[in-house]
């Protein structure tokens, strides 16, 4: 259970629009503003709110047996958004009746919040009653991105194609998860970000060794990424090689961050200078694999040791847009964080063929 010193919340609040559209009782005050009559509404009633009160609001319920720190995180800043809205409407109502505001300015910006806030029981239902792990983060980074304004949210999307020209082919052309690649294979990665991030890429031949795909002082695209248009790694006509040493299951672990993660560019340095893999990378290589399921253990993490588990559950979540215009390849990875995260840490897997 997650400790909160927040007010109690209404969880089935609404706004009653009464300004100029519901029928005012023969006792409602009138005042005047600009010599025209304008019947004062009640700001203590002007909510109308239902039975259903949680001590705590949101924050009370936590996120299952997780508790990872951007979950309170992004569940205190809920409930503190939805205060606000609520205070900011009381606000409103009592502008509206000393003149300071205009009927339509009330109205509009009255619906606006209304509109915002006539989401909160039904994802606050959703939530409470929302068992399996994997659908609460789903349910909480639905509820974050309803109910935070956009520039309160921590929050980052990760579009990522595996660019592969086949030995016999002309162009390269992304491919998808579990794709077969012949050796002679050459290999680029299209990276687009929502926000300029720090990319880390590894790949893990099916013999075991890992080896840094980027960053690499021989690329010119360097940390952060910025925002924007897919950014080919590496740039121009250079690519990465299949060669015929391993022959089976290629993965690539995808990493994109808001800051950048010491852990990590340690463990690049190391690699690069002939080291062995760091521990977090050694814990990076657990991450499981999409087709998966089975595994509920935390989200992968760079800062603090990883749990005793078979596995870990990779971290963002994946996300599917409308299809893409004609002529237009799908990315072959697609994801963005968890309410208030700001790291994806992914796994890309591919066969490698004769």
């Amino acid at each position: 259970m997650i400790s909160n010193r927040l007010p109690t919340l209404v969880a089935g609040m609404a706004f009653a629009l009464a300004c100029g559209g519901g029928k005012q009782e023969a006792s409602t005050p009138v005042g005047t503003c600009g010599g025209e009559e304008r019947p004062q509404l009640d700001c203590a009633t002007e909510f109308i709110y239902d039975t259903t009160k949680v001590e705590g609001g949101f924050s009370a319920f936590g996120i299952g047996s997780l508790q990872a720190k951007t979950e309170q995180s992004a569940l205190r800043q809920i409930d503190q958004e939805t205060e606000r809205y609520v205070a900011q409407a009381k606000r409103l109502c009592d502008e509206y009746n000393k003149c300071v505001i205009d009927k339509e300015t009330y109205s509009m910006r009255s619906e606006n919040m209304r509109r915002r806030m006539s989401k909160v029981p039904e994802l606050y239902e959703e939530l409470k009653t929302t068992n399996d792990p994997d659908q609460k983060r789903k349910v909480l980074a639905k509820a974050y991105t309803a109910l935070v304004p956009d520039d309160s949210r921590v929050e980052l999307a990760l579009s990522l194609s595996v660019l592969a020209k086949r030995p016999d082919q002309g162009d390269a052309a992304p491919i998808g998860e579990g794709a077969s690649l012949p050796s002679g294979t050459r290999v680029a990665f299209a990276v687009e970000l929502s926000r300029s991030a720090h990319v880390y890429l590894f790949q893990k031949s099916p013999s075991g060794e890992l080896n840094v795909l980027f960053p690499d002082p021989r690329i010119t695209v360097k940390n952060p990424v910025p925002a924007g248009e897919p950014l080919r790694i590496p740039q121009g006509g250079a690519s990465f090689k299949l060669d015929e040493k391993d022959i089976g299951l290629e993965r690539v672990f995808v990493v994109a961050s808001l800051e950048p993660v010491s852990a990590l560019n340690q463990a690049v340095q190391g690699l690069q200078s002939g080291g062995a893999p760091s521990a977090p990378l050694v814990t990076l290589t657990k991450v499981s694999e999409p087709q998966q399921s089975d595994c509920q253990t935390r989200a992968l993490s760079f800062e603090e040791d990883a749990p005793a588990a078979p596995c870990l559950r990779q971290r963002g979540l994946s996300f599917e847009e409308d299809a893409p215009a004609a002529g237009n390849a799908q990315p072959s990875l697609k994801a963005r964080t968890e309410a208030a995260d700001s790291l994806i840490a992914r796994v890309f897997s591919f066969q490698h063929t004769q």
